[in-house]
């Protein structure tokens, strides 16, 4: 058995898996069992198991150690109602403290006498010290202050949010002769190689519990795989008020206890990679109590963040089809003008893959759409009139309510910046203009004293061709009117507008 034991770790060093550990440690427990009748070898079998508990206890202490320096804590200060968060990278911030109980300095963290009354966590994941967390961990913040392992305390700032995915990347202030944070990013792992019963470590740094910058450590095993939270009263896509990615079958579940304070924490592999970020949100009434729940690092979490590490805004593909019924996934509608409805797909077609990957209702059509980005071509396999059928398809954008943080934003033309005619809310144009303009651009931004707005472009305007040329993307916006010098003629909803 010693010799098992030695043969858990292969030449290289790499650990065995925990699946196999515990199934070992409970053979040799049995072994320690046996009838008298058979040889007894007490002794040995004993220490055989202590070797073995000893090799668990040895694989799950070194996830823990190589993944705690990473988890930091972060403290918000934060306006009563805030409707805006204002300690973005860029933008002008209030100075005034938001809370009488807000921390009163910088200083008072340094000393360690600080309590937090609004806080969170986060998992530093990048080499200029991005740091992962929860969108709502940060969101109407007019200060962010972060502690990190040994004894680090500092100012951050948010570089990108996501409100459909409730994930955020904050990054220390820039001071001038300071030397910058020494913080430890952690590798993103894959979600999707989960398994229910797989092993995974917990960790979080509740802000005034870990005073020292030292993370809390949980364990357990991943109890369910993509679990949802129902969604509030009144938001449903039939509504015309979009659902949150937490309102889809998108979470993980844990029956790691999950404390105050530990949204924003790292859910780790045994390899130490980070597969999860923890989120406390999605622990409404009525649900499981004792459960954790995350947000996976699977392909659209892993898009997500490196999206938002860019300082870039996340983009979700847009099919336009409306459900019979969510526990299908039959077409009831088609929206006029819609990627869908240009690929001719039909009501009571069933869409049953999307590049391979099956569908089985309408929830994980959503998932399987959003995984990919507006402007993407994807390939689906339809079920009409017993007939299976393919169609390319190119997506449309998704439109994200919420606050949409991007601090890397593209180039302005002119002093506008234009978007997918899909993101055009209805209720803002005052009719629904996407049943009457079948390609085009909307206007998402125009820049006081700009030509643009000189020239009487307005926010949610349709532009529909520069010169002659059809516009049917941003992309192609920006490819046409990269090549006018001068006065350009835009054909609007409002008509033509000549923009100098």
């Amino acid at each position: 058995m010693e010799g098992l034991i030695n043969r858990l770790f292969d030449a290289s060093g790499k650990e065995w898996p925990m699946a196999f550990l515990f199934c070992l440690a409970c053979a040799t427990l049995a072994w320690d069992d046996a009838p008298a009748s058979e040889p007894a070898q007490p002794a040995a079998a004993s220490a055989s198991a202590m070797d073995v508990v000893s090799a668990l206890e040895s694989v799950l202490a070194d996830a823990i150690e190589r993944a705690e320096p990473s988890v930091v804590a972060i403290h918000r200060d934060k306006s009563e109602n805030a409707s805006e968060t204002l300690a973005v990278r860029g933008k002008v911030r209030n100075p005034r403290l938001a809370d009488e109980r807000a921390v009163p300095a910088p200083s008072a963290f340094e000393e360690g006498d600080a309590i937090s009354f609004d806080f969170g966590s986060g998992v530093v994941i990048g080499d200029r010290g991005e740091i992962l967390t929860a969108f709502h961990v940060v969101q109407g913040a007019s200060r962010l202050i972060v502690r990190a392992a040994g004894r680090q305390v500092f100012q951050a700032e948010v570089i990108a949010a996501d409100p459909r995915s409730d994930l955020a990347i904050i990054a220390p202030v820039s001071v001038p002769g300071e030397e910058s944070p020494r913080l430890k990013p952690l590798p993103i792992g894959d979600a999707s190689t989960l398994r229910k019963g797989s092993f995974l470590v917990v960790l979080g740094n509740p802000f005034n519990a870990a005073r020292d910058g030292k993370a809390s450590a949980g364990w357990g095993i991943l109890a369910n795989i993509a679990r949802r939270v129902e969604a509030e009263l009144g938001a449903s896509p039939l509504a015309g008020k979009p659902l949150q990615l937490p309102n889809y079958p998108t979470l993980l579940q844990l029956d790691a206890k999950l404390n105050l304070g530990m949204s924003g924490g790292a859910v780790v592999n045994m390899k130490g990679e980070l597969v999860g970020l923890t989120t406390t949100a999605a622990s409404p009434a009525g649900f499981d109590a004792m459960a954790g729940y995350a947000i996976p690092m699977d392909r659209a979490g892993r898009r997500a963040v490196e999206t938002l590490k860019q300082g870039k805004e996340v983009e979700y593909g847009l099919l336009g089809v409306r459900p019979y019924l969510r526990n299908t996934n039959r077409i009831d509608s088609v929206s006029p003008n819609s990627p869908a409805a240009r690929g001719d797909l039909q009501r009571n077609d069933e869409i049953i893959s999307i590049n391979g990957e099956p569908v089985v209702d309408f929830d994980s059509l959503i998932v399987a759409v959003n995984s990919y980005s507006a402007g993407d071509q994807i390939r689906l396999t339809i079920l009409r009139d017993n007939r299976k059928i393919e169609k390319d398809l190119v997506l449309a954008k998704f439109p994200v309510e919420g606050e949409i943080i991007a601090t890397a934003q593209p180039p302005a033309w002119r002093g506008i910046r234009v978007d997918y005619l899909s993101t055009l809310n209805a209720n803002q144009a005052g009719v629904n203009i996407l049943e009457l303009v079948d390609s085009g651009v909307v206007v998402r931004e125009v820049e006081p004293d700009s030509p643009a707005e000189k020239a009487g472009l307005m926010k949610g305007r349709v532009i529909r061709k520069v010169g002659d040329q059809a516009i049917t993307s941003p992309s192609r916006f920006v490819e046409a009117v990269s090549k006018i010098d001068g006065p350009v003629t835009l054909m609007t909803d409002v008509g033509p507008i000549v923009v100098r």
